[in-house]
Parts: C-alpha cells; structure tokens; sequence
C-alpha cells in the first residue's frame, strides 16, 4: 500500500495578537559570524527583554542589522519564531528601530504616522494611541523639520511600534531622548514584555539598561563575554556610603556604580 505524504501540522499560538509557532523562541542565534564584527555568537530569547551591551565596535548593532535582515550571515544561523530574518513570515512579527532616522523636512507628523499606519496595516486609532504613548499628539500638525532630535526620535519609536508585533527591536533608541521621553519609552516596552512580546535593545547608559531589561549579553570584540541579569551588572550605594538592599525601597537616593564585570567589558576598569 503506498503512503501518502501528509503535511506537518505545527502548533500555533498567539503572541501579541500575532500567530507565531508555538514553544518557538523569538529570537535563536547560532555560531553567528559577520566578517571581522561578530565571532561564534549564540543566543536564544523565548521571551522578555534582553540589552546587549559592549563598547564601541563590540557588535551590537551588527547583530541587531542580522536579527532584521539587513545583513545577511557569514556563518552561523539566525530565526525570529522560526523564520529567516529576511522572509515575509518573519517581516510581521518585529519592529526595527535604528539609532538615527530622517523624516522629510516639510512633512507633518500626522502625514508621517498615517504614511508609517498604511504600510503596517495599522488603524488610525493604533496610529494616534502610539503617538499619545510617546507624549506628542499636540505635534500632530509639526512639521519634521522642525522637531528637536529628541521629539524626531519619539515620532519613529511611535512609527515603528505602533502595530506592536511580537519582537521589538531597538538600537540605542534612547540616545536622543530626554528623561521624559525614556520613561515613556520604558513604560511602553514594560507594558509589551507584561503582554507576552519579546525586546531586544542596545543601550549605552546604565539607566537604559535598566528601564528596559532584566537580562544582558555582553559583547566584547564581538564575542559574547557572558550573559548576566541587569541588577547584577550594577552597584548600589545610598549617598552616606553605606550598603544598599536590593530591591531598592522607593524615594531612596542612590549612587550606581558598574560591576568589575561590567567595566571590564566596557574596558573602563581601573588597573
């Protein structure tokens, strides 16, 4: 009797209102390598947020232009829930969102966001409530050019994540914030990892690694030097010198310091 070949069928769930296979991590990197940028590179994210931090030239946003797409590896293998970062199942499921962007100078914010809404399919609705997430609906009828940088950079955090697919990508997105725009920005990634969605970020600054993740991979020479939980890359002292419990009490005011381990990598530890 001859056998028929039947399709697999492959269990779905949702993730963010997006069907994704299911028990499939967001993120999975193996032995990745780029030219002279990255080095046998793994890791797997199955959800939450993850900060990749390193200096200058470690190859954090060589591995963020990998997890888009917009390199494609030398070695070594990547997915997004199970798909090649450059194919059309995976386009849906991630937003990117580089260090710098250009709008057109004479362009309004509001043609900008229902331009950014047409393309993801989004609503009006989901268009205006990220431009409200982001502190800038009385920006509606600005034009581009005129925006600081700090206001440029909350208009494409609204651009990019107002769909709110599964996986956020963020390179260094809070360069050119203010404090006001980071909290927002911060609360608004929260909100996403509490729904069930999956962050990757680069950050600099130890408030941004703190705003956004709980863990963090190290990249040094673009190697991975370790993966550590973010409250351990830090010290914590309350102004008179004394110890500090973790988690901090509220109100207290504190002075953070980096970890040996963390200023090793970043290669500002004190000989």
């Amino acid at each position: 009797m001859s056998q028929r070949n039947v399709p697999t069928q492959v269990a779905a769930a949702s993730v963010r209102g997006r069907s994704v296979p299911a028990q499939v991590a967001a993120v999975s990197v193996s032995g990745l390598g780029y030219r002279q940028r990255l080095h046998e590179v793994s890791v797997e994210l199955q959800g939450g947020a993850l900060a990749l931090i390193g200096p200058n030239g470690a190859g954090k946003s060589t591995l963020l232009h990998l997890l888009v797409g917009r390199l494609k590896p030398h070695a070594g293998r990547v997915s997004l829930f199970g798909h090649a970062p450059r194919s059309k199942e995976a386009a849906p499921l991630r937003a990117y969102v580089p260090q710098q962007i250009q709008f057109p100078a004479h362009l309004q914010v509001r043609e900008i966001l229902l331009a950014a809404a047409q393309a993801k399919g989004a609503s009006v609705e989901a268009a205006e409530f990220a431009l409200d997430r982001m502190g800038m609906l009385g920006f509606m009828l600005r034009r581009a050019g005129a925006l600081s940088g700090g206001m440029t950079q909350r208009l494409a955090l609204a651009a990019a994540l107002m769909d709110e697919p599964p996986l956020w990508l963020l390179d260094e997105p809070a360069s050119a914030l203010d404090g006001g725009g980071l909290e927002r920005l911060a609360t608004w990634a929260r909100d996403h990892v509490a729904a069930g969605g999956s962050l990757v970020v680069s950050a600099h600054r130890p408030e941004e690694v703190e705003a956004f993740a709980s863990e963090a991979l190290l990249l040094q020479g673009g190697r991975v030097a370790g993966r550590q939980d973010v409250h351990d890359l830090f010290e914590y002292r309350v102004l008179d010198g004394s110890s500090a419990a973790r988690p901090l009490p509220a109100g207290w005011q504190v002075q953070r310091r980096a970890s040996d381990v963390l200023q090793e990598v970043l290669g500002s530890r004190d000989e």
